[in-house]
């Protein structure tokens, strides 16, 4: 098994040339040692060519199915549309390859349980999720913070996830519904894996609602809210249509934290603050080195292959099913404009 910095780098190939791939694993792939890109497969061939040829990857399969054949490979990154990556993460460990598939690890309960069944085989390869904000220290530190009961009890926690959609995602999978499209789909999971690290996913509560105005009725803005037993809220609004914002803010009995823009490290290196968001104190209450957060996880992924570091699967089904729960509670209560 391949483990320290002296050993072979772990050879993996990509299914899907989506535009993704670039930033989640071929310009981490740069930095991180321990894993090497050598086999490339997409659906419209030229699209792998002119990856390959971009990031000098030794090896363009004519299929998907081609490229799981492939001796070679250690494991495989997983850049499909949404609706595929269940599918192909299955076929991938029945392979025998280990397995990153960029987020969400697939779109219902369902399709949780076959993985689950898959990866839970005797001798399955390890599964793990590209959510990357999970594997960067900020949340950790935070957690530590609202432990502490340093700033009094947490009340409420309040996030806005927001990314405006280019020509509605036209041509995306993301103005699908069938393919996991809308803003819930593809931007809650940061809000909960951010709830599940922090506070944990047991609320008493829910409720959802949106419009569901987007292209083929995808939620276009989607509005959330877990109530706990400790009376704790956490709201969270996603949004395809509202300018650009990524932040969390919590609302503390003493003081207010923010963690502004908590998305930048995906564009390179860049810091992380949580700051004071009070009248009277805008001070940085801590302060992260640039981090990448696709490099970091890259490095967590090589350390999930070794078995240095543990898949946290149960983490991931967890999520699945309350998203699941609070997309039906939207659906119950739609607002009609």
């Amino acid at each position: 098994m391949k483990s320290g910095c002296d050993q072979p780098a772990y050879k993996l190939g990509i299914l899907g040339a989506s535009n993704i791939a670039v930033p989640a694993l071929l310009e981490p792939a740069r930095v991180v040692e321990k894993v090497r890109i050598t086999a490339i497969a997409n659906r419209t061939l030229d699209k792998a060519v002119k990856l390959a040829e971009a990031y000098r990857i030794p090896y363009v399969a004519d299929s998907l199915e081609e490229l799981l054949e492939l001796g070679g490979l250690d494991g495989v990154y997983i850049a499909l549309s949404n609706e595929l990556h269940a599918e192909w993460a299955v076929r991938a460990l029945k392979a025998g390859k280990h397995v990153l598939v960029e987020k969400p690890m697939c779109l219902h309960p369902g399709e949780a349980e076959r993985l689950r069944l898959v990866r839970e085989s005797s001798d399955a390869p390890k599964l793990a999720e590209g959510l990357m904000i999970a594997f960067h220290p900020w949340q950790q530190a935070l957690k530590s913070i609202v432990d502490s009961g340093e700033f009094g009890p947490l009340r409420r926690i309040s996030t806005r996830i927001s990314v405006p959609a280019r020509d509605r995602y036209a041509g995306n999978y993301r103005s699908v519904k069938a393919k996991g499209g809308g803003a819930f789909a593809d931007l809650g999971c940061y809000w909960l894996q951010f709830l599940q690290a922090l506070i944990g996913l047991q609320p008493s509560e829910i409720r959802a609602q949106s419009a569901f105005d987007g292209p083929e009725g995808c939620d276009w803005t989607f509005q959330a809210a877990l109530q706990y037993k400790n009376g704790l809220e956490a709201e969270c609004l996603t949004s395809f249509e509202l300018p650009f914002r990524a932040s969390h803010t919590l609302y503390f009995e003493h003081t207010v934290l923010t963690v502004p823009d908590f998305f930048r490290p995906v564009k390179g290196f860049y810091k992380i603050k949580i700051r004071h968001d009070l009248p009277d104190n805008r001070s940085t209450l801590c302060e992260f080195a640039p981090m990448n957060y696709y490099v970091n996880q890259l490095e967590a992924f090589a350390e999930i292959m070794s078995g240095q570091r543990a898949e946290q699967l149960e983490a991931t089904w967890e999520r699945v099913h309350l998203q699941s729960l609070i997309m039906a509670e939207a659906q119950q209560h739609r607002v009609y404009l």
